[in-house]
């Protein structure tokens, strides 16, 4: 079996047997759950309805990538066997982004090309320039890339058109950047920006330890933090399962370090963290929002969707409310 037919075999079997790439739903399924939070805010109405934004998506499909396409992104519905490409409830509005990309891993071109040149210098005993050596590896790009596997990755995106936010569901600023950047590149224009915070939050962070009392309204303390230092040594400590107003951390405190990310419960509903650019991660439902979502009629996948969208968005939009409203946040 030749290098190339052992590549495509190998990817092939992983996506077949449930390898690391293979992260498709079952057709219907309802897995929605917003987890991590990077959110853009507006001054203005968005510039689209529900029925103009579902056909905008629709022309702008992620499509499958072709034999010599490395990466393609567009939407795609968020449940699939479904047409719509999005779904509307109480204000909001959920669709979902996909990337999808060719995998050519970097060792598997340069061992392809470290025996072309090795086969080189033994038949015509030379030496492979720079040039010849690129051009080599291009060739190679150019051969396996019909037969390198696809992995899609899919982005949800939660609209809130009555406090025109858009909120993507990523762990990095960057990957919600790529998202924001598809949208607006599919409608035309998309007036949004990072939160701009009245305050630095890692002071009020910090001052949230000393004293619960000054907690926004509805929030309480989680188990979580981490802080840093305020100097150019880059000390930084964690804390986690612990009591956050153990004296260990007030000593820290002290001493002039911040906390720059920090674990909070709103009500009985969610537990988050939130960090200094007020970006929100590990986003769970606690006892009573919890309890709603069990009793949802999994057989229904649209009236699914469409209750959790209404149970976790309306939610989601109180604890943006208080943390927001804590820290006089406008559009940068």
């Amino acid at each position: 079996m030749s290098r190339l037919s052992h590549f495509a075999t190998v990817a092939s079997l992983s996506f077949l047997y449930g390898g690391a790439f293979s992260r498709r739903p079952l057709l219907g399924t309802c897995f929605m759950w917003i987890k991590n939070l990077v959110v853009f805010v507006g001054e203005e109405a968005f510039p689209f309805s529900v029925a103009e934004l579902d056909e905008t998506l629709d022309q702008n499909r992620c499509q499958p990538c072709g034999s010599q396409t490395l990466r393609t992104e567009g939407f795609v519905p968020p449940l699939k066997g479904q047409d719509p490409m999005v779904y509307a409830v109480d204000g909001f509005i959920y669709c979902t982004y996909q990337e999808t990309s060719r995998l050519l891993p970097g060792p598997v071109i340069k061992e392809l090309l470290d025996e072309k040149v090795e086969h080189i210098q033994d038949e015509e005993g030379r030496k492979v320039g720079r040039k010849e050596k690129a051009d080599l590896k291009e060739q190679i790009t150019f051969e396996l890339m019909p037969r390198a596997f696809t992995r899609s990755r899919r982005t949800s995106l939660l609209i809130d058109t009555e406090r025109k936010r858009v909120m993507v569901d990523a762990s990095s600023a960057s990957r919600a950047e790529e998202v924001v950047a598809c949208l607006r590149k599919a409608i035309g224009t998309l007036p949004v920006a990072y939160p701009a915070p009245n305050s630095a939050p890692y002071t009020s962070f910090s001052n949230w330890l000393k004293d619960t009392k000054l907690l926004p309204e509805g929030f309480t303390l989680g188990d979580r933090c981490e802080l840093k230092g305020t100097k150019d040594e880059g000390a930084a400590v964690k804390f986690t399962a612990v009591d956050l107003g153990q004296e260990e951390i007030l000593a820290h405190l002290e001493t002039g370090m911040v906390a720059t990310r920090i674990n909070l419960a709103w009500q009985d509903s969610l537990e988050l963290d939130i960090n200094d650019k007020l970006e929100i991660k590990r986003i769970k439902a606690l006892d009573l929002l919890q309890e709603n979502i069990d009793a949802m009629d999994a057989d229904d996948a649209v009236a699914e969707l469409q209750a959790r969208i209404s149970l976790q968005g309306n939610v989601l939009r109180e604890a943006l409310d208080g943390l927001f409203g804590y820290f006089e946040v406008n559009p940068a």
